[in-house]
């Protein structure tokens, strides 16, 4: 078991709602003498985004003032975090209905924040749902407004980009696709590259390699599973992925072969939970090998034969180590039902989506099962042909996203914006 961890975070607060009618103050409020930049990232991979670019700004510019929300690496960079991050992590339209009052009271107190602090900039990063109507919030106080990592319109919602090209001032994109799409509709955008290749780069330096057993490397297969970085991912999907498992054992120790798994978490509010799910899988299936790894995820994935992985970025990851993998996802049945009627491409892997077929396996919904995991589990880790053919399509993948350094060409798309466009308050 790993031992316990202390970060210190905004403590939880008790947002209430503005009244109908009540107005921001904005007299008496004077220009700051140099930019003071709102960053707002409401979730784990938009937390390392905004670190990345914070960091490389402050390189270039000490005196530039950053306030909003942030997570811990955003923290770490000694950034002013209004707010617990873990609080906007909600997944699917009911959860975000739960949540509306305390959203709404939120992108309230972040307004008057940004009056009270002269903001001038906004870094919006990633997050459309709240974001996109910060965005217009901002806007309406003069405050220039740069979104980091396009909504995947491409995907579902394209009537978004009316909303964009009005309340948005530069774009950031990941993709050279996403670029001409905005191109197209006269907004201004730059294609700063995606960090994923930098940032494992990195990464992987500061986190020790998986130890193996040497002489049982050459009978062990190791399969990652990694339930995704938000609470509510980590809740909907670590049972299916634990049950999983427990087949994939049984199924393994049947033919006299050992399976090692390797669970990496990076939410440490949800440490514990996982913990005991682990413990709990563990003794109602003996023989079964489960190890929890706080904050090595890229050393796991490295390890591994095969991943199965929650979507979300974490399968660019994998894409990068060149890994066969299963996606999984589960969602509300209404959140189901109600994104099934918007979504325009046919995957959600991102994987599958710049490939543009089915390279991996996705489990969605109702097919995200035990039973139907062990099954393409099984058939990758038996069928070399199958394995190979899939990994080759991923390298492809893996080339397409580039080595470019994308925080510091974000940084620079920032800081060029910054001169050619001076906020007015």
């Amino acid at each position: 078991m790993a031992t316990s961890r202390k970060l210190t975070l905004p403590k939880k607060s008790s947002l209430k709602p503005k009244k109908a009618g009540d107005k921001i103050r904005t007299e008496n409020i004077s220009a700051p003498s140099s930019p003071v930049f709102m960053i707002l990232a409401g979730e784990h991979s938009g937390d390392l985004l905004g670190a990345e670019v914070l960091k490389e700004l402050k390189k270039h510019d000490p005196d530039l003032t950053f306030f909003g929300i942030g997570g811990p690496r955003m923290l770490e960079e000694g950034f002013d975090s209004i707010e617990n991050m873990e609080e906007l992590s909600v997944i699917g339209f009911t959860a975000v209905l739960f949540k509306y009052k305390f959203l709404k009271a939120l992108m309230d107190r972040l307004v008057e924040e940004a009056v009270a602090r002269s903001c001038t900039h906004a870094i919006l990063v990633d997050y459309p749902g709240f974001n996109l109507r910060l965005a217009a919030r901002l806007k309406e106080l003069g405050i220039k407004v740069i979104f980091y990592v396009s909504p995947q319109l491409w995907a579902w919602n394209f009537g978004r980009i009316y909303k964009i090209k009005e309340t948005i001032d530069l774009m950031l994109v990941l993709f050279p696709f996403e670029k001409k799409i905005y191109d197209d509709y006269g907004v201004r955008s730059v294609f700063v590259g995606h960090p994923i290749a930098q940032r494992i780069k990195e990464k992987i330096r500061k986190e020790s390699p998986i130890p193996v057993d040497e002489k049982q490397l050459a009978h062990l297969q190791t399969i990652t599973l990694m339930p995704g970085s938000r609470s509510g991912e980590i809740h909907r999907m670590l049972d299916t992925l634990l049950r999983s498992a427990s087949l994939i054992h049984q199924e393994a120790e049947a033919e006299k072969k050992h399976v090692r798994f390797l669970i990496p978490n990076i939410n440490l509010k949800e440490e514990e939970f996982i913990q005991t799910k682990i413990k709990e899988t563990e003794e109602s299936n003996p023989g079964i090998k489960i190890e929890y790894l706080f904050d090595r995820s890229l050393r796991c994935i490295e390890a591994s034969d095969i991943v199965l992985v929650t979507s979300g970025t974490a399968t660019l990851e994998v894409v990068y180590f060149e890994k066969p993998m299963v996606i999984l996802y589960k969602v509300s049945l209404l959140s189901y039902f109600i994104s099934a009627l918007l979504i325009r491409t046919p995957f959600i892997g991102l994987v599958n989506i710049l490939s543009g077929r089915e390279t991996v396996k996705e489990l969605i919904q109702a097919e995200c099962t035990p039973e139907e995991t062990v099954r393409e589990t099984m058939a990758i880790l038996k069928n070399k042909k199958y394995r190979n053919q899939m990994i080759e399509e991923i390298r492809s993948v893996k080339e397409s996203l580039g080595e470019e350094h994308s925080s510091k060409n974000a940084s620079r798309a920032i800081l060029q914006f910054l001169k050619e466009k001076p906020a007015s308050v």
